[in-house]
């Protein structure tokens, strides 16, 4: 038995808090009580601290870390910050769901996440679940199924459109992953190969989700005003509200539940279509849509380096590196989109090369890496690109400002998440370290949201959103996931110059009843984690 004592009781329904105690038996919940609980047993003293139920990191892609808890420091900045349930297999990328005895199976490993893992050694979601239940579990889980991955285990990167046979073969597989505990299908547009996948494609898996019961979560076409994935068009709509605008018709027209992923506005032009955006958002709820969106408190991201590159580009990758003819095109095309963004090479951060040969500029810029190689920007970006085999990653910036955090903070379908992993080397996300101590501090610090709503966005509606029926809330007979935390003190203290900084105000986390955060260190050798189906 554990008591947490005399602590301010925020249980994540976004209810006022009051002091009280918790008794937590056995992994779950026993007691919960505006006063004193009377218990025999270990006891922490919450005074002047927060206890609040375990936070859900509502996008997330430590489903690839988890599988190897050899490796416990891809993990434990997530606990550090309070985390104890990720909704992992986003943006398309799932580590589960693929064609049995894929040819395509060393593509699917060769991966943004490939430093995190040591392989797919299944070829289910319930082996996946099997394998994590055997090697233990460093924090709870409950996956998505990855379009992307499915569909590349069945054609690998092949543009064309899938043949009837393929289609059926996709929605097999996608049916028995929720059948196995999938919460639904994540779609990433921004990659490929769904780039590659069309309308029709997308309402078939949407029409198989929404008979689940399930969510269909999405990384949309283009964050940005202007990008490769539509025509250029003088006076034309911002690329990014069309893009919105292709998911939510999906929803309307197939009832689907939705989740826009990392609702991020990039290139300081692309800043003046939040309100048309939210709008948007807003008039689909009102019809009667069933969508949400997901944000993190830092002003930039984490992608691939070819997160910027055409559909067309990519469908011809990786001969399209050498085409001259094409490098020509997508030279003209970044040129004059940079332009009409207000956004460059001097905006992108190389977080991990990838290659022994460009590690040396992890961490800098892609134009001072320009500078250092005697090449142009675009000589540049394409080289370590190609040279990596389109898996170096970067952290890309001017994804927002502060009024748009502010604004999407307070809006009434924002959930909280992090959209991070741990890199092996180089450059880490800062919302790996200090995501969700920054939604609290600035939450108190800027007046944005009181500390219930704060916690219920990253707990309580996280919960609800992925239809988790024990956890988010504080209640009894629901399993100790708790997060006791500081309100006073709590603070991300990530810096461009140390972006794995240990955040302050984190003092303890339970997870199933297990202590894994004592005096803000993670304890790595514990592994109380479980899949949650």
């Amino acid at each position: 038995m554990l008591l947490l004592k005399n602590g301010l009781i925020i249980d994540g329904s976004g209810k006022k808090g009051f002091p009280g105690s918790v008794l937590i038996k056995g992994g779950k919940i026993a007691e919960l009580s505006p006063g004193a609980i009377q218990a025999k047993c270990e006891t922490i003293d919450c005074a002047g601290k927060a206890v609040a139920p375990g936070f859900i990191d509502l996008h997330s892609h430590n489903d690839w870390f988890l599988a190897s808890p050899e490796k416990p420091e891809y993990i434990t900045p997530f606990l550090e910050q309070g985390i104890t349930t990720f909704v992992g297999g986003n943006c398309g990328f799932g580590a589960a769901v693929f064609k049995k005895n894929t040819a395509h199976r060393a593509l699917l490993e060769n991966n943004l996440f490939k430093g995190g893992h040591s392989g797919l050694k299944w070829d289910s979601l319930a082996q996946y679940y099997a394998h994590l239940t055997k090697k233990g579990m460093s924090a709870n889980l409950v996956n998505l199924c990855g379009h992307g991955t499915t569909r590349a285990s069945i054609k690998g990167y092949d543009p064309s459109h899938m043949t009837g046979d393929e289609m059926k073969q996709l929605l097999r597989l996608a049916e028995e992953s929720m059948e196995q505990g999938a919460r639904g299908v994540s779609f990433g547009m921004g990659y490929a190969p769904d780039i590659f996948s069309t309308a029709s494609e997308q309402e078939e898996v949407a029409k198989l989700v929404k008979k689940r019961d399930g969510i269909v979560t999405v990384h949309v076409r283009a964050f940005s005003s202007v990008s490769g994935a539509y025509p250029l068009k003088p006076f034309g709509e911002a690329h990014n509200l069309i893009a919105l605008r292709e998911f939510l018709d999906l929803a309307r027209r197939t009832g689907v539940r939705l989740q826009i992923s990392h609702l991020i506005f990039v290139g300081a032009r692309t800043w003046k279509t939040l309100d048309k955006a939210l709008a948007l958002i807003d008039r689909a709820i009102d019809d009667g849509v069933d969508v949400c969106f997901d944000t993190y408190a830092h002003h930039c991201g984490a992608t691939v380096i070819t997160g910027i590159l055409p559909e067309w580009f990519m469908a011809q990758v990786p001969a399209a590196y050498t085409d001259k003819k094409l490098l020509k095109k997508t030279k003209l095309l970044m040129k004059i989109s940079f332009a009409l963004l207000g956004f460059n090479m001097a905006d992108m951060q190389l977080a991990s090369a990838n290659h022994p040969d460009l590690d040396r500029y992890n961490g800098m810029f892609l134009r001072d890496i320009a500078r250092a190689r005697t090449m142009t920007d675009f000589e540049n970006y394409i080289d370590i690109a190609h040279r990596s085999d389109s898996t170096a990653r970067m952290l890309i910036y001017k994804y927002s400002n502060p009024h748009i955090v502010r604004a999407l903070m307070k809006h009434r379908a924002s959930h909280f998440m992090t959209d991070a992993w741990v890199e092996p080397s180089g450059l880490q996300n800062p919302a790996a370290f200090g995501c969700f101590p920054r939604f609290l501090e600035l939450a108190r610090d800027e007046n944005i949201l009181t500390i219930e709503d704060t916690v219920h966005r990253m707990t309580g509606k996280n919960a609800a959103r992925m239809k988790i029926k024990d956890r988010g809330l504080l209640k009894k007979g629901y399993a100790a996931d708790i997060t006791v935390f500081d309100p006073h003190t709590i603070r991300d203290n990530t810096t461009p110059e140390a972006s794995g900084a240990r955040p302050t105000g984190i003092e303890t986390v339970v997870m199933n009843g297990e202590v894994v955060v004592k005096r803000g260190k993670a304890l790595p050798k514990i592994r109380a984690g479980m899949v949650i189906r």
